[in-house]
């Protein structure tokens, strides 16, 4: 007996669905529901149809608003090859596809700390000095490793690391190069604190502003993971799977934006084999990841970077909260 028969059945024999369904006959019946259109044959949720409708459409539905939401509020926009993401450790070995930008606007205060913080004692505001005042490319960097769902990532591969259920750093107190984030999986390789901010300009950088701070955090995958997609290609499967890639955070103050507001990115550019592993003296074959596979890729990249943002204006709200 399959799972979507005995729930069917769990609710149909439920006195709740029961008496719902008779009510709902007896409306029928007296001619209650009979305005014009013809009546229901059946009493509500009497067909394991209709049951399982209502058991897997409101998930559907969420997805599909969630999805529509995250592509419209965050539009994809190419990084430029000039970019420094775009550097791998290997530029021979490996090739960089799939560089996108991922943007939002939020406001300055929310990546800015004061030298102190506030907290509440009772009725009573108590300033305490702080060890490390981040700046705002940490405040936005450290913003997306701390959402729940990259939180829920480093507890998982703490858990199969052998480090246990915790998060490692994820880049609460600070962020600085040569930092291992997440157990060590994410790396940062390279931090830039443009004092005085840099320029950026639309034909390079897809934006005209002045560049506040920028981090790139590095990734490499296990080796086993890439050798049973090459096992694969040289069998003949079309695709092959990432080897690793970096992360870029930026913080821009646009020309010509609103006042108090500043434009955070998130960019992301993957790293692949350029050649079979197991079939080098054939050369570059061109395969890459499935297209299904790049298109989940962004949406999860717009689902983190939707709840970094979050977390950076309900930490303002916070903020502002204190202070009152």
């Amino acid at each position: 007996m399959t799972l979507p028969i005995v729930i069917t059945r769990i609710i149909s024999s439920s006195p709740l669905i029961t008496r719902l369904s008779s009510t709902f006959l007896g409306f029928q019946r007296v001619g209650a529901f009979n305005r014009g259109y013809n009546t229901f044959s059946k009493p509500l949720l009497s067909s394991k149809r209709s049951i399982l409708f209502f058991l897997i459409g409101p998930p559907i539905l969420y997805l599909t608003t969630t999805f529509a939401r995250l592509l419209y509020q965050y539009p994809t926009t190419d990084i430029n090859r000039s970019h420094p993401v775009y550097k791998s450790k290997d530029d021979v070995r490996f090739k960089q596809l799939y560089g996108h930008w991922f943007s939002a606007r939020v406001p300055y205060e929310s990546v800015v700390r004061p030298s102190s913080t506030i907290e509440r004692v009772g009725d009573e505001t108590v300033v305490k000095n702080e060890k490390h005042k981040k700046t705002p490319i940490e405040i936005w960097t450290s913003a997306l490793f701390c959402t729940p769902t990259l939180g829920l990532e480093a507890i998982g591969i703490g858990f199969f690391t052998g480090n246990g259920f915790t998060t490692g750093d994820i880049g609460e107190e600070k962020v600085f190069v040569g930092q291992e984030l997440a157990h060590g999986v994410f790396n940062v390789i390279s931090i830039e604190e443009q004092t005085p901010p840099v320029t950026l300009t639309q034909q390079e950088d897809g934006v005209n502003g002045k560049l506040l701070g920028r981090a790139i955090v590095a990734y490499d995958l296990p080796d086993y993971l890439t050798h049973i997609w090459e096992v694969a290609a040289k069998f003949g499967a079309p695709w092959r799977h990432i080897s690793g890639g970096r992360h870029c955070f930026e913080v821009i103050e646009e020309d010509g934006g609103r006042d108090g507001e500043v434009l955070v990115r998130f960019g992301c550019v993957i790293d692949m084999e350029r050649v079979n592993r197991l079939e080098r003296e054939k050369g570059e074959d061109g395969k890459g990841m499935p297209g299904v596979y790049v298109w989940l890729h962004e949406v999860y990249a717009r689902w983190l970077v939707d709840g970094a943002v979050n977390r950076l204006r309900r930490s303002l709200i916070t903020s502002r909260y204190l202070v009152v």
